[in-house]
């Protein structure tokens, strides 16, 4: 790997690191909670009520962000990494307060060559399955609806289409996935910000999702 390669990476998940941390707060929609006065756990932490939660280490070929990062270059990558665990624990915190103080986790993770990104968030609570507003496509002369959300089994994906002319047949990388949730009464599961070429796979994201529902049920 050439320096100038390095530096590309490097410079991709600082700024993905930010969309990430930035994207939780924004888009808190996804998982809605309670607005319980329960404070929630330090920085990093899964504290709360209804047990401790915890990210898993791997999720398919995906591992933690700042391991990731630190690995590629441990002294280049020293500072992106602990802003990404900063902002994760921040975000978990967050996450914990909306649910009333409830067990969450918010974890960032790439793959080895940080191509591809995530965020994984887990809390111990039900929440609303996503809602995605209704388009006609018919109407708009597209083959698909901008947006709309997709069932794999027990998770619900919620995608965004390129437009396509209607009769055409959608490219590949013309659907990304925003975001991709299960949930119940005990327990939220959720992957979102997706990049890279996993974004294209919403069947793949939803098998993560499944992946780190049975590892903390």
């Amino acid at each position: 790997m050439t320096e100038a390669d390095r530096a590309a990476r490097f410079l991709l998940g600082g700024l993905v690191g930010l969309a990430l941390g930035v994207g939780l707060v924004g888009g808190a929609w996804l998982i809605t909670g309670d607005d319980g006065d329960a404070a929630p756990g330090a920085a990093g932490a899964s504290a709360g009520r209804g047990g401790e939660l915890s990210a898993p280490v791997k999720l398919g070929a995906f591992v933690h962000q700042d391991k990731a990062v630190l690995e590629l270059d441990a002294s280049q990558g020293k500072e992106q990494a602990e802003r990404t665990r900063d902002w994760d624990g921040r975000s978990g915190e967050l996450l914990s307060e909306a649910h009333g103080g409830a067990a969450a986790v918010v974890q960032s993770f790439s793959d080895s060559r940080l191509v591809s990104f995530f965020q994984f968030a887990a809390v111990r609570g039900p929440s609303p399955r996503p809602y995605v507003p209704y388009t006609d496509p018919a109407a708009l002369g597209l083959e698909k609806p901008t947006g709309e959300r997709v069932t794999f089994g027990k998770v619900d994906c919620v995608l965004h289409h390129q437009p396509t002319n209607a009769g055409n047949e959608p490219e590949p990388d013309s659907v990304s996935t925003v975001s991709c949730q299960r949930s119940d009464e005990r327990l939220t599961v959720l992957v979102r910000d997706v990049t890279g070429d996993l974004t294209h796979e919403p069947s793949k994201v939803a098998r993560l999702v499944d992946e780190a529902w049975s590892g903390l049920t």
